[in-house]
């Protein structure tokens, strides 16, 4: 099945190699006002970027999309408004590492600020009782430009997490470690996941039984849309365009 994803983080041109060749990734960046979402303000500006973006992505035709950020900003906000998959990178992650683990999994983050948001997502997925650890690398999303330093310390605290915290599997908890995750993994002999492929990965599988089943996301309760006229007028107080 040919897929069409559309990806919020990043370009495209960085992320095909994650998907099938017979899938399309369409990436577009965060707002550029925003340097990076590192605090609970820019996720908030950020949101109303996400949720624009993707409600306009499926109706360009997209079969799935991807949320890359580990904070999963706008997450239940766009599921609200598309039948579309919508993927968040730290569900993706945190759900595949608890299936890789028979115990425990950590997850490095760059900056201490981050672990009490991420915590309290990962208790909104009822995985907080599989994380051994929350490991940090004492670096910002800025800092992470740095190829050399990152891999530094990705490789410190990911060895740590399994020598000293028991854990079986590593989670890469940004996407600015993109393509860190092979190179930790052949050194430590346990899984270690980066976020973007496994964001995008997920997003195939769920498009796939969306196109081919039907099958996405509940919209009974907590997903429930608003009422259509009423939201269309907010849509266009909010946005300046028709919805």
């Amino acid at each position: 099945m040919n897929l069409k994803l559309f990806f919020l983080g990043t370009t495209g041109d960085r992320l095909v190699q994650f998907v099938e060749p017979s899938t399309q990734v369409e990436g577009v960046r965060f707002d550029e006002r925003i340097p990076h979402l590192e605090y609970e303000f820019y996720e908030h500006i950020a949101v109303h970027q996400v949720v624009k973006e993707i409600v306009e992505a499926e109706k360009r035709g997209f079969d799935a999309a991807v949320i890359g950020c580990f904070y999963d900003p706008g997450l239940r906000e766009s599921r609200e408004l598309v039948e579309m998959p919508v993927v968040g990178v730290c569900e993706a992650s945190l759900s595949l590492a608890s299936m890789l683990s028979a115990g425990k999994f950590s997850v490095l983050v760059g900056r201490r600020k981050w672990i009490p948001k991420m915590m309290s997502t990962a208790k909104s997925y009822g995985l907080d009782s599989r994380i051994a650890s929350w490991r940090v690398l004492g670096l910002t999303v800025l800092d992470m430009r740095d190829v050399d330093k990152t891999r530094e310390a990705i490789m410190r605290e990911a060895r740590a997490a399994v020598e000293e915290d028991m854990a079986e599997c590593v989670v890469l908890g940004c996407t600015g470690m993109l393509g860190r995750a092979v190179e930790a993994q052949k050194e430590l002999g346990v899984p270690v996941l980066d976020p973007v492929l496994c964001g995008l990965r997920v997003a195939e599988m769920r498009a796939t039984i969306w196109r081919r089943y039907g099958v996405s996301h509940s919209k009974i309760m907590g997903y429930e849309p608003p009422p259509r006229e009423e939201l269309k007028t907010i849509w266009k107080k909010f946005y300046g365009s028709d919805l």
